[in-house]
């Protein structure tokens, strides 16, 4: 084909974009932190109502190993006793706040106050039914509650457990006298005790602290995908030391990938379809906004493409925008974007160009299309043109995505009307 460039800029009608508030309109990554407190503090709430029947059941199985295997049970019966009222009258009262109120208000100064009970009661059983050399029983006992802490409360939580545990066993083992005869532990011998269980206890807090940062971390990715239209995943922290939830997290963010590929993309022509294409014009203009630049956007339609289809047929008409699909690809750089808008129309996007880069790059990609050959192979060839509307956003202009669309569309509509195969803006 032969036809001659056409390049027109129409200076009738200049861009004139509504000001209007650019942030309020393109928010960026969703802020989930206010959902996720929401979220924690529902699940704490949870945690510590079903915790109180293993709290109940506790107190009750201590008090039953002390009757069946304790010779000294006898002598500390009273005050077991009341350790036991008192320990389940916190517990039950605890439990009685936290099902009334609302489960916002239920802070992390709950699970610290019941941890102080925990280790209180379990330390006072130790003391009560030990002898001083087994003292040691408050450290294996206290790791129990560490554990079940620093899991479903975080790492603050198991550094507090551990502090309060080698509190009471100092306490007991050196500061009061015995409750039961006996000789007492020596000096080193504590100290290599607390040693061996601050080490184990540290390493444990620290990975599963960890392990529980990052879940929180992924479950923070899940919910920003959730309530976004993005398909470009936030990114997930490095992992120093990988482990399965670290493959897990790879995984999860590859399937993430792939399915907002195949979501994100038109099916005939791969170019991305509407919804895509609104999501990444949205991120073009805020990167605009941020850095004073500009977007430019191309829109191209398909000239006399209703005459293709009723006298060679739909499937040739796909393979029609199946080749102009491929010429825009061609075309358009590696940060640009080539979206199907719908029917025989497409979009491109053109981050960081002004008005000459984008009149140059819609009449280059309008003459490719003029030389270009179409239709099926071993078949007529067919004549196929484009009109292209050009429209600019300033990163400086406060101008809506529809705005912008609606300015190209106008100038597409009068190169349309101008005779076709050709440039306005």
């Amino acid at each position: 084909m032969t036809s001659p460039a056409r390049l027109e800029r129409d200076e009738t009608t200049p861009l004139a974009p509504p000001r209007r508030s650019l942030t309020a309109e393109y928010p960026a990554v969703p802020d989930v932190s206010g959902l996720m407190r929401v979220e924690q503090a529902n699940l704490r709430r949870d945690v510590l109502l079903w915790q109180r029947w293993v709290r109940y059941l506790a107190i009750g199985t201590m008090v039953l190993l002390s009757l069946a295997f304790s010779s000294t049970f006898q002598s500390a019966v009273l005050p077991i006793t009341v350790m036991a009222a008192c320990y389940f009258a916190v517990v039950m009262s605890a439990s009685a706040i936290v099902e009334r109120v609302p489960s916002t208000m239920v802070g992390p100064l709950f699970p610290v106050l019941l941890l102080i009970a925990d280790i209180a009661a379990l330390a006072a059983f130790c003391y009560l039914t030990s002898a001083p050399q087994e003292l040691y029983r408050i450290l294996l006992l206290g790791f129990l509650s560490m554990q079940l802490g620093v899991f479903y409360f975080g790492r603050l939580h198991g550094w507090i457990a551990l502090a309060l545990t080698v509190g009471a066993y100092l306490l007991f083992s050196l500061g009061v006298g015995p409750h039961i005869p006996g000789p007492p532990p020596s000096v080193m011998s504590v100290a290599f005790n607390v040693t061996l269980f601050a080490i184990i206890s540290a390493v444990l807090v620290q990975t599963i602290g960890s392990f529980r940062e990052r879940m929180n971390a992924l479950r923070s990715y899940c919910k920003v995908i959730e309530r976004s239209d993005f398909h470009t995943p936030p990114p997930l922290p490095i992992d120093r030391w990988p482990d399965d939830l670290t493959l897990l997290a790879g995984s999860f963010q590859s399937m993430h990938s792939r399915l907002a590929e195949q979501i994100g993309s038109d099916a005939l022509t791969g170019c991305l379809n509407r919804r895509s294409f609104e999501a990444r014009l949205k991120a073009d203009l805020r990167q605009a906004r941020r850095r004073g630049s500009t977007v430019a956007i191309a829109a191209v339609d398909l000239d006399r493409f209703k005459e293709i289809n009723d006298t060679r047929g739909h499937l040739v008409g796909d393979i029609v925008l199946q080749q102009l699909a491929g010429i825009m690809k061609a075309t358009a750089r590696d940060t640009d974007a080539v979206a199907r808008y719908g029917g025989d129309e497409f979009i491109v996007i053109l981050p960081d160009t002004g008005w000459q880069g984008a009149l140059t790059f819609a009449d280059r990609l309008r003459r490719r299309v003029d030389d270009a050959t179409f239709g099926p192979a071993n078949s007529t060839p067919l004549d196929v043109t484009i009109s292209v509307g050009v429209a600019l956003a300033r990163g400086t202009e406060a101008i809506s995505t529809e705005a912008l669309l609606q300015e190209a569309d106008a100038a597409l509509y009068r190169a349309k009307t101008a005779g076709r195969n050709r440039v306005f803006s």
